[in-house]
């Protein structure tokens, strides 16, 4: 019969194999200051990268639009190059036909890369940046403003989100952050609104493309629309699973670490939870890209027509474009089609889209995504209407 006896692990290892134990414990234990201090020099780089670009395309003499800091730039560039090396073996000229157009293979690939690459870099610097932000706040101060459910909070949430430029697709990353960091639901629904449809690109190719009298309506709709979704916010039931609230718990006992420790900490629980959503989000917005000019002719064949708006906001809401993708579409379409189309355009392309649903229905459900989802269209095609008939 055999006989075990324990051995202690320190006789049973030698002097080098414990000393390389040791070292690989620590190195694990330093793992989180690694992590953090690459957090650190990805932010700055970005910053740095968005503000040289800007200052000059300023001293170039480039126009106000393409003069504004874009910090997602660097990583849009990097995704597109990795994307684009990565799919270079897929023939160009390979396409798939379907009922609503030709899905081009090695593009679809190419962004699909793009967004796996972007959407998680950006989910987990921008929690790391809120994160740190929201712990070097007292939290009386934080209570004092996102934290919030008032009309206070509510006009928090709507300017902060009108100097965050996001995509529909980033500001989800944003509002889980906002939510996971103690904003009140309300303030965090107001900035989910804003962010992606009021930004500064928005307000500014607004501008540009209608006048000052189209960029003044756009801004007073948005505000109206935002605080309507802070408002309903409860009704929909737009609060956030508890899961992702565990994330700032985590993070809180954790205490005796660092400042920026605990921010990496909760941005790296964060995305651990949402990447599986970004993913998918990423793949559908792959997809999408390949029907964006399905808002031109449909908005072409509109016209002047009284359900114009209606078309806008139908075909607009479900796809993945941002405000500088929109600009270029309502250009061509500003001699077409009326002030108040070009309005519910605008606002349903930027403010949503399906990969942001997806996002959505991971942090608040099903139910509240598609009653979310639901008051955008509704409202993006009354505003529409509605100013179509007063301006006649």
């Amino acid at each position: 019969m055999l006989k075990f006896t324990r051995i202690p692990l320190r006789q049973a290892l030698h002097g080098k194999q414990i000393s390389c134990l040791l070292r690989a414990l620590r190195l694990l234990q330093d793992w989180e200051h690694i992590a953090t201090l690459i957090a650190v020099l990805a932010v700055l780089t970005i910053t740095g990268s968005a503000v040289s670009r800007s200052l000059l395309a300023a001293l170039s003499g480039a126009s106000i639009e393409n003069a504004i800091p874009v910090l997602e730039a660097p990583l849009v560039d990097a995704g597109k190059a990795l994307g684009a090396w990565l799919t270079a073996w897929i023939p160009a000229e390979a396409e798939v036909e379907t009922p609503l157009g030709d899905v081009d293979l090695r593009g679809t690939a190419s962004y699909a890369v793009y967004e796996w690459f972007k959407l998680p870099v950006i989910l987990y610097l921008t929690t790391f940046v809120m994160a740190a932000i929201r712990m070097s706040i007292s939290a009386e101060r934080l209570e004092r403003t996102l934290g919030r459910g008032d009309a206070l909070g509510i006009l928090g949430g709507i300017l902060l989100g009108m100097v965050t430029p996001a995509c529909s697709c980033t500001v989800t990353n944003l509002y889980a952050g906002l939510l996971a960091g103690g904003a009140h639901p309300r303030a965090a629904a107001a900035f989910l609104f804003a962010s992606p449809a009021m930004n500064q690109f928005a307000t500014v190719f607004m501008l540009a493309a209608t006048g000052p009298l189209g960029a003044a309506l756009y801004l007073l709709s948005g505000g109206v629309a935002a605080s309507a979704v802070a408002l309903l916010s409860d009704s929909m039931h737009l609060r956030p699973h508890l899961g992702l609230l565990h994330v700032q718990s985590c993070a809180v006992k954790s205490e005796h670490k660092g400042l920026l420790l605990r921010a990496q900490a909760e941005a790296a629980q964060l995305l651990r939870r949402l990447l599986p959503a970004v993913l998918i989000s990423g793949a559908l917005a792959a997809l999408l890209n390949n029907f964006n000019l399905t808002l031109v002719s449909g908005l072409r064949a509109a016209g002047h027509s009284w359900w114009g708006p209606i078309a806008a906001a139908g075909l607009g809401l479900p796809l993945d474009v941002n405000a500088a993708s929109t600009a270029p579409i309502l250009f061509t379409l500003r001699e077409i089609v009326p002030l108040g189309t070009l309005i519910s355009a605008m606002m349903a392309t930027t403010v949503a889209s399906i990969p942001e649903g997806s996002m959505l229905v991971r942090i608040v459900g099903v139910r509240p995504t598609l009653s979310l989802a639901g008051l955008y269209v509704l409202y993006s095609a009354f505003i529409g209407i509605l100013i179509n008939a007063v301006l006649g």
